[in-house]
């Protein structure tokens, strides 16, 4: 145990140990009841909904709930792993993390595992995406004990949103977007001809580029060939892998491209498809409520990244779990915690927050409630990507992520792209060995 945690420690070192723990970027509450169970988050555009629920609860139980925010997410991040070195985290907290770090903080005994409660019923409430997202199997990679330990608030996927005006201006049908990659690059060039940007999103942020990518890898690998290529039986120069390093480049040949993609953060791909200057956007189901903040007034509808005409296997896309909260195994409020978070799962308080956040609640039955924009979105839930018992390393990750950026603006070429990648595999693979 002590050696998991001290994995995990030395993570932040002395730089933020203390401030961070001490209150950076906090959003001070004025309640310092220590018989309250205390959530920690991020989500600063939700505080306000989480608050009117915490009264409804207080008022229906008797027991206190204090959300307190911090942001932004590298400040919470950075929080709550040195407040994991001093045992100060709160009864409810998600150390946003991805699976092998997320099995650190369980090790550690920082994180309890919700199977008993989940098999009582409660597990029957959420799209099965959502829950599986932060579950365990066994003889996982990490040796991190079966079960449930994440419960999802909401649910996200990454579509393509489209601006069915600028569609009609361009001469295509703004109620038939593109399905196929074929018609996809078809209409890219006459958006093109018409003088208006096709696609944009914020490639800048590797992980989305990345996200695309993968689409297309369960589009030509599925499942087992991707656990294939973890394990190395399959390489990264292998064609399929080509491919798709050549469909981004098809669309830099096309000017598919927004100008800087490469090095644009989301938020601002979200104000150029906003603002009617570029046609089609990769974002996140939360794009919804960012877009209504943007441009009100904006048409648009959503499709699925295209798909490829020589795939094997169903395209996939990114998505499932949207935010999660954890409960602190240390607490000694965790079954008060645990109480809470059936509670605000529930169906009435999903809907609640969905209407005002405009996220899909994890909660199936609610997603019956939601505005039509976001009922197309709750049926991606379906597709996309499966859980996985294994993760690519991080620092594969990162080449390919890097390489699908350089393809983009030119630098390399598809197949330079899959050797780097394939390289840094095999130096990986014997780092593990």
């Amino acid at each position: 145990m002590f050696r998991g945690r001290f994995f995990l420690f030395v993570q932040v070192f002395f730089c933020c140990l203390f401030l961070t723990v001490a209150g950076c970027g906090k959003k001070e509450s004025s309640k310092n009841d220590e018989s309250a169970v205390k959530v920690w988050h991020w989500m600063t555009d939700r505080q306000a909904a989480f608050e009117k629920l915490a009264d409804q609860y207080y008022k229906e139980t008797g027991v206190k709930v204090i959300f307190e925010t911090y942001a932004p997410t590298d400040v919470y991040k950075n929080k709550i792993t040195a407040a994991a070195s001093g045992q100060l985290l709160p009864d409810i907290f998600n150390p946003l993390s991805d699976k092998r770090e997320l099995a650190s903080y369980i090790k550690a005994g920082f994180i309890e595992n919700l199977n008993d409660e989940m098999n009582k019923g409660w597990k029957d409430v959420f799209f099965e995406k959502s829950l599986v997202q932060n579950m365990f199997e066994k003889n996982n990679e990490w040796g991190v004990e079966p079960g449930y330990y994440g419960v999802p608030l909401d649910v996200s996927s990454l579509m393509i949103y489209y601006n069915k005006d600028l569609f009609a201006k361009a001469g295509l049908d703004p109620n038939k977007p593109p399905k196929t990659w074929n018609e996809f690059i078809e209409a890219g060039k006459k958006l093109r001809a018409a003088g208006i940007q096709p696609f944009v999103s914020g490639f800048g942020e590797a992980w989305l580029v990345g996200s695309l990518a993968s689409s297309y890898q369960w589009n030509l690998f599925g499942k087992q060939g991707i656990l294939d290529t973890i394990q190395g039986k399959i390489t990264y120069t292998d064609p399929r892998w080509i491919k798709i390093f050549e469909l981004f480049n098809e669309m830099k040949e096309n000017k598919m491209f927004a100008s800087g993609i490469v090095t644009m953060i989301n938020k601002d791909a979200e104000r150029t498809f906003a603002t009617g200057k570029a046609a089609m956007a990769l974002n996140g189901s939360w794009g919804v409520n960012v877009y209504k903040s943007m441009n009100p007034s904006l048409q648009y509808g959503i499709m699925y990244p295209p798909s490829l005409p020589d795939a094997k296997y169903p395209l996939l896309v990114f998505g499932g779990d949207g935010s999660s909260m954890f409960v602190n195994a240390m607490s000694p409020k965790k079954d008060k915690a645990i109480a809470f978070l059936k509670w605000f799962t529930q169906r009435e308080q999903q809907s609640f927050l969905a209407k005002e956040t405009l996220n899909i609640p994890s909660n199936k039955e609610s997603a019956q409630d939601l505005p039509e924009i976001l009922k197309e979105f709750s049926k991606s839930i379906d597709q996309t990507f499966e859980n996985l018992p294994m993760i690519e390393s991080w620092q594969v990750t990162n080449y390919i992520n890097t390489n699908l950026q350089s393809v983009i603006i030119g630098e390399k070429t598809p197949k330079q792209a899959a050797e780097e990648v394939q390289a840094e595999k095999e130096r990986q693979m014997k780092v593990e060995k």
